[in-house]
């Protein structure tokens, strides 16, 4: 009985070609879209799975409420905050702090600028990273010690052993190799490729190595066995608020506790909990759970266009089964061939899509920067989930024309040909239809809001002028301020250079640094937190910010900076007044508002205190307002902030260039620095491009959901072809007698048409109300995004009834074309 089901299901296979290649080519490009999605999410939720006890292993994050800011999450702590933990709580087994630092390594005759991170000597002992060479245990144990991922050996190495070799570290003599790992995986939220011992960089720390209020390092605790991670993380606010000191300022006492609310990540967690300063961008749950909806919603139209071709061509297999009836088959029987038919075609789609994954997967791993496996020899899950898929697949698309065709009255259909076919399967197809499209248009309002919320991102008024600007870095730490400003008017002096000015921070560094100021005659226990930015002459006008109000900083004008700290040695014990200084601010226009003013111009000449680096008092005059401006990702709120003339070093120099020949004045700029940093590379960057990164990933993700979204809309087409194609031949004679009776091909591709585009224009209702609703609760995410535009709708919908009435009208121009003399024979 089975080799006579698998000889029908083949006979039929082969004897209705068309119908047989849509059905395999819908479900190979719906199972290989699916497995493409699947392989994607596999690997966004495999991430730090492989080191040893990851369920015992936590990286402290915190939650910051500064008052008038929005919430803030972030995976950096504070330098004391481990120390503490390991003594105050004693589910705490071991702990270790990592922080970054940008070093330059010389080997040989050439120097070159790295991004390193230092971690405390237990980093290897809790992460049990592969080591080539080394040990792991004791790798980081000496200060002068070093430890490579093996490209950065290769690097500096070449084919040598780099284990035992040394490294000049900023020129301050020589390092040892103690180890080499294994390069980071793509599955990681790590990213390392040089680590050092915390004690390389103790010294450079000493000054906020027991600041509770500087967040500057991750840090990462393993518990010991039978811990239970949740309570602790649950108990870690009340503990962080009686452990961390309250801080005491000139302009007011700061409670920590209040403002900083800790908690605990689990290792498997950390990648889909995407907060600030991470290592590597995070993907969120949503993201995950919706491309995994997408992937469903993919091999959903693959099974309807199985289940609508399937009761379709009812008629033709109606006098087959009720034939089968007639000798004895029972219901069951018939239900089950059918299913059988249903998996033989899938098992066919699936040998495809497994050909298209291999075939797309070097490409789609490339693309996501993400090493993606799909081998069904060396991964045991790989093949049973595949087979599992298809089995979902096969029966849920294969159930309904099955029970269908099985209901036939066998001498209904045998009196009268299709007569015992029931009705109501045409009205169900019509709303498969309905269901496909309405999947269709609603990714594609998805894709074109995700779109258009992007471009608004990389295109929106940030407040500053990003083209030609170019950002240096890489000072020596032993540069001072006066280096730094011979630098800078050597640079001012090119003919293709704009302007010149140095910052402590740029627009989208990351960085964040906060004071907290007092108004005259304020509640003292009030607290006025601005985000506050050291600056160099003529910044305003190298950044290019509005100036809305009052001037600039004039360096003609002394008391627009800053004098320099007092000589505590010549300070007398409790006088206060030697370390009261007094300078100029600019503000923006958020901390006009956040400082209570009426209006920008009000603000001009207001004066408000802020601490001094000696515990002394600021005394700052406000002398100009500039437009708000983005200092971080456009998705965040503008912070309340103010800029001075920074009265130490600054760790960047920003270059407003004039256009013209750039690559002149780009080597002009190398060479100057070559100058007065002979042995120190330049580390340069644009800052459009370094807008543009921070939405690399998004553009990538939008990308995604574009291409899969077109691949879904692509089955549902290969759908509506094949039941236009069943609909025309059922309405052969229909279409002779029309032409017969005067009907022209346009009068008969207008029939067609306008049959399939009742259910895509249904499908249009149910989809905009759903696609509204979740694209406006995505948005509602973003601090500044798009509004809805109902036309983008409407262009969706009209997108869909084209790509229908194409489908549809080619088939049937050529159908209508046919001479009715044929039609007329047809049967």
């Amino acid at each position: 009985m089975l080799k006579n089901y698998l000889m029908v299901a083949l006979r039929n296979l082969l004897k209705h070609k068309l119908y047989s290649a849509i059905n395999v080519t819908g479900l190979a490009v719906g199972l290989a879209t699916c497995v493409l999605i699947l392989l994607f999410v596999r690997n966004e939720t495999s991430y730090d799975r492989f080191f040893t006890d990851n369920d015992r292993i936590y990286q402290v994050a915190f939650r910051a409420q500064l008052p008038g800011r929005q919430v803030d999450h972030f995976a950096a702590s504070m330098l004391p905050l481990a120390a503490a933990m390991k003594e105050g709580l004693p589910e705490v087994e071991m702990t270790a702090r990592v922080i970054q630092s940008n070093i330059v390594i010389k080997h040989g005759s050439e120097s070159f600028t790295e991004t390193a991170r230092a971690a405390d000597p237990d980093f290897f002992r809790i992460f049990d990273f592969p080591f080539l060479r080394g040990d792991r245990m004791t790798s980081l144990d000496e200060p002068n010690s070093i430890v490579l991922t093996e490209s950065m050996a290769r690097k500096y190495f070449k084919d040598q052993d780099a284990l035992g070799q040394t490294l000049d570290i900023d020129g301050v003599g020589p390092v040892k190799v103690t180890g080499v790992i294994r390069d980071m995986p793509s599955n990681t939220h790590f990213n390392l490729e040089i680590i050092r011992p915390y004690a390389a960089v103790a010294q450079a720390m000493r000054a906020i190595e027991s600041n509770w209020g500087a967040v500057c390092c991750e840090t990462y605790v393993r518990l010991k066995p039978g811990s239970d991670g949740k309570a602790l993380s649950d108990r870690m606010p009340a503990w962080f608020k009686a452990t961390a000191p309250t801080l005491n300022s000139p302009t007011g006492n700061v409670v920590l506790g209040d403002i900083f609310t800790p908690r605990l990540r689990n290792l498997k967690d950390i990648h889909t909990d995407p907060v600030m300063t991470s290592m590597r961008p995070a993907t969120s749950y949503a993201e995950i759970i919706t491309f995994a909806a997408v992937a469903a919603l993919v091999l959903t139209i693959a099974s309807i266009n199985f289940m609508n071709l399937a009761t379709a061509r009812a008629t033709q297999r109606a006098r087959e089964v009720s034939v089968r009836k007639v000798v004895g088959a029972s219901r069951g029987q018939i239900i089950m061939q059918f299913i059988g038919e249903s998996l033989l075609l899938t098992l066919i789609g699936l040998v495809l899509s497994i050909a298209l994954v291999e075939l797309a997967l070097p490409a789609y791993s490339a693309f996501l920067d993400k090493d993606l496996s799909f081998n069904l020899f060396t991964d045991p899950l790989l093949g049973p989930a595949l087979l599992g898929l298809a089995l979902v697949v096969g029966v849920a698309g294969g159930a309904y024309p099955a029970f269908f065709l099985s209901s036939f009255n066998p001498a209904r259909v045998l009196k009268g040909a299709s007569s015992g076919v029931g009705g109501g399967s045409g009205r169900l197809r019509m709303a498969l239809v309905v269901v496909q499209f309405a999947i269709s248009i609603s990714l594609m309002v998805a894709t074109s809001v995700v779109y258009g919320q992007l471009l608004y991102a990389q295109n929106k008024n940030l407040g500053f002028e990003k083209e030609n600007t170019l950002i240096l870095q890489g000072f020596p730490r032993s540069t001072d301020r006066a280096r730094q400003q011979t630098l800078v008017e050597a640079l001012a002096k090119l003919d293709g250079v704009a302007a010149v000015s140095g910052s402590n921070s740029t627009p989208g560094d990351g960085s964040e640094n906060n004071t907290n100021v007092r108004l005259p005659g304020a509640n003292p226990d009030q607290m006025l937190v601005l985000r506050q930015g050291g600056v160099d002459w003529d910044f305003v006008k190298t950044l290019g910010l509005q100036l809305v109000a009052g001037r600039e900083f004039d360096r003609n004008r002394p008391a627009d900076q800053l004098p320099p700290l007092a000589d505590p040695a010549q300070v007398p014990a409790g006088d206060t007044s030697a370390r009261s200084y007094a300078g100029s601010v600019i503000l923006n226009e958020a901390a006009v508002k956040r400082l209570g003013f009426s209006s920008n111009a009000d603000a001009i000449g207001k004066q408000f205190e802020v601490g001094a680096d000696d515990d002394g008092t600021n005394k700052l005059t406000i002398i100009g307002v500039v437009a708000d401006f983005h200092f971080r990702s456009v998705h965040d709120p503008i912070p309340p902030s103010m800029m001075i003339i920074d009265r130490e070093r600054f760790s960047d120099v920003l270059v407003r260039l004039k256009a013209g020949d750039v690559q002149k004045t780009l080597v002009e700029i190398e060479r100057v620095w070559r100058d007065m940093f002979p042995n120190r590379p330049l580390s340069r960057e644009f800052l459009d491009d370094r807008i543009q990164s921070q939405y690399v990933r998004e553009a990538k993700i939008s990308q995604m959901f574009a291409a899969f979204s077109g691949l879904a809309i692509l089955i549902a087409c290969l759908g509506l072809f094949g039941l236009a194609s069943f609909t025309a031949e059922r309405r052969t004679k229909e279409i002779g007698l029309r032409k017969v009776l005067g009907a022209s091909v346009m009068d008969i591709v207008r029939l067609l048409v306008w049959q399939f585009s009742k259910p895509v224009l249904v499908a249009n209702l149910i989809a905009w109300p759903i696609a509204w609703y979740c694209m406006d609760q995505w948005l509602n995410g973003f601090t500044f995004r798009i509004d809805l535009n109902p036309l983008l709708f409407v262009a969706a919908g009209g997108l869909a009834l084209l790509i229908a009435w194409a489908t549809v009208g080619l088939h049937a121009a050529r159908v209508a074309q046919a001479k009715p003399v044929s039609a007329l024979r047809y049967e």
